[in-house]
């Protein structure tokens, strides 16, 4: 068989996200959809609260706001770096001037079925059910 005729499938166990995210509305609205979408949903309102969740339970994705409270998202990313095994991570923030790299980001304000929607390209899975 060729690696060309391989096709990859959408997972069947819905994927952890983490929503690291200091505005407790934006939080809620994010988590609310993407679980509409199939997706188990973790939330950390704070820097300490998404170290605690990330060293406690394997995620498969990190939404990840730049502003969190505590020591800030930098700090996260830091963190997620340095472990062995990568998380992939979608970063938000409010702020025009970031460093380069920071991809995929999506600047706040956003719809949270913007972010629901690029989590489940990045991770390849199926649309909710309408």
């Amino acid at each position: 068989m060729s690696a060309a005729s391989v096709t990859v499938l959408p997972r069947r166990t819905p994927p952890t996200i983490l929503v690291a995210e200091g505005d407790i509305r934006i939080r809620y609205r994010v988590s609310d959809e993407l679980r509409a979408w199939g997706f188990k949903v973790l939330e950390a309102g704070s820097a300490p609260e998404a170290l605690t969740v990330l060293d406690a339970v394997p995620v498969d994705l990190l939404i990840l706001a730049l502003d969190l409270p505590g020591d800030g998202g930098w700090d996260v990313i830091r963190h997620i770096r340095e472990r062995p095994a990568p998380t992939k991570m979608i970063l938000t923030s409010g702020e025009t001037d970031l460093p380069a790299g920071l991809e995929p980001f999506v600047q706040k304000p956003y719809q949270a079925a913007e972010v629901a929607a690029l989590v489940a390209r990045s991770l390849n899975w199926p649309p909710a059910q309408a």
